[in-house]
């Protein structure tokens, strides 16, 4: 069965099951799931060829859009990669031992590190970004602008609605 297919089929099956609950939030947070689950996959595929996972390019990609000289705390990649600082570890651990990152002791606190990127990293954010921002261009390709300005003025709204609500991170 394709998402679709999958989807329409669990919210028919809840309507019948159980009528007297509303079922179209979940209906639109699975086909946004959806969304993400694919993308990630396709994404996931292609970042797997320079041997890291989306989680780690997204900690190369926040070095690299920061400056080529640019030191970075974990607890600051942590923040602006939406991740737990626990889940930040094997990643950063990962990326060092590829040659992509490398860390030192942050002169002002000693018990911290400062990340920067190698040349090396920055190469594999720099073809990863092309690869992402093309997948995602492809997967949008059937809106036209109306929509497409539409869609992300509606995903804007809902984020804000929700963003104080729940603690971002894996």
């Amino acid at each position: 069965m394709r998402a679709l297919e999958i989807i329409d089929d669990t919210v028919a099956t809840w309507r019948d099951a159980r009528p007297d609950i509303d079922v179209t939030g979940m209906d639109l947070m699975l086909r946004m799931t959806s969304v993400v689950r694919i993308s990630a996959a396709r994404i996931h595929e292609q970042l797997g060829n320079f041997g890291i996972t989306l989680s780690e390019f997204d900690v190369l990609a926040t070095q690299s859009r920061s400056g080529v000289k640019a030191e970075l705390t974990p607890s600051y990649i942590a923040e602006v990669g939406m991740v737990k600082p626990s889940g930040l570890s094997h990643r950063l651990a990962r990326l060092e031992r590829a040659g992509f990152i490398s860390r030192s002791i942050d002169p002002d606190d000693r018990r911290s590190a400062l990340i920067r990127i190698t040349p090396a990293g920055r190469r594999i954010a720099d073809r990863g970004i092309e690869i992402i921002a093309d997948a995602h261009n492809q997967m949008i390709s059937g809106m036209n602008a109306t929509d497409r300005r539409t869609f992300n003025r509606l995903l804007t709204t809902l984020v804000e609605d929700i963003d104080a609500d729940v603690e971002v991170g894996t």
